[in-house]
């Protein structure tokens, strides 16, 4: 039986509280109608035209992502550009879009938390010592060297490429990590006593900084450091889903994001 999609938001936010999202963040709802009726809710991390055929096709009326669609204020709707294009075609299609964004990432069962477990990480704690922020920092159970951890990052990323700086023959125990684009905490990872730090778009000159202070980095990529969120996400929907008796199927996106190519 069809739910409101408010309802799912309501269950997604029991998850991600919108007061965990940064300041300036548009966490929310981003296009449509948060009282329209959806039986398939479909999950990706970003929207783009390829997403929302998807969603036709699979006759999903709302599309949940990660990164918000509108960030900034708009000043005009053309529908031959491809904001308004997105926006379009969602209307035209009477699908729905909402985003849960840096409240995702800070949230227990959130994409940190999820991408330490996915690193076999134990004693996780938020890198901020205040408990709140993104950032996350534990220990693997035993020491394994550089060259052995960024193996492991690129086997249970599913990624065939990271960039890594630091000794490969470092011993490395203690990982700091925040997934997607989260290269300004590593100040805290480095003040936190890491032995390396795993996060995405690491620029050129925040490298140097990095490896100046004795600290090794492993960028595996935005896209990759969290794209881990949507299956443990789906069952979460899935679950409070079932225990509410709401009769909505959830669907991770089979359309791949990842905007880099590796050759």
């Amino acid at each position: 039986m069809p739910v409101k999609c408010q309802t799912v938001v309501t269950f997604l936010e029991e998850l991600a509280p919108k007061s965990l999202a940064l300041e300036g963040d548009n966490a929310g709802w981003q296009v449509g109608d948060p009282q329209a009726e959806v039986s398939r809710v479909l999950l990706a991390l970003d929207i783009d035209e390829r997403v929302i055929d998807e969603a036709v096709d699979k006759g999903a009326g709302l599309i949940i992502t990660h990164h918000p669609f509108i960030f900034k204020g708009l000043r005009s709707i053309r529908l031959d550009l491809p904001t308004g294009k997105i926006i379009g075609k969602l209307v035209r299609h009477n699908i729905n879009l909402y985003a849960a964004h840096t409240n995702l990432d800070a949230a227990e069962g959130g994409v940190n938390s999820v991408l330490a477990g996915k690193l076999n990480l134990v004693n996780v704690k938020h890198l901020t010592p205040d408990g709140e922020g993104l950032g996350r920092i534990g220990l693997l159970e035993e020491p394994v060297t550089f060259y052995e951890f960024v193996a492991m990052v690129k086997t249970v990323l599913e990624v065939p490429a990271v960039r890594a700086g630091g000794p490969e023959d470092r011993k490395i125990r203690k990982v700091a990590l925040c997934g997607g684009s989260g290269s300004d905490l590593w100040p805290k990872a480095k003040f936190a006593g890491a032995d390396v730090f795993v996060t995405g778009d690491i620029k050129y000159h925040v490298a140097q900084d990095i490896l100046a202070a004795g600290l090794n980095f492993v960028d595996p990529g935005h896209y990759a450091s969290e794209r881990v969120i949507l299956e443990p996400l789906r069952e979460f929907l899935v679950e409070r889903c079932r225990k509410a008796g709401a009769g909505v199927e959830i669907i991770v996106s089979e359309t791949y994001q990842e905007p880099f190519t590796y050759l």
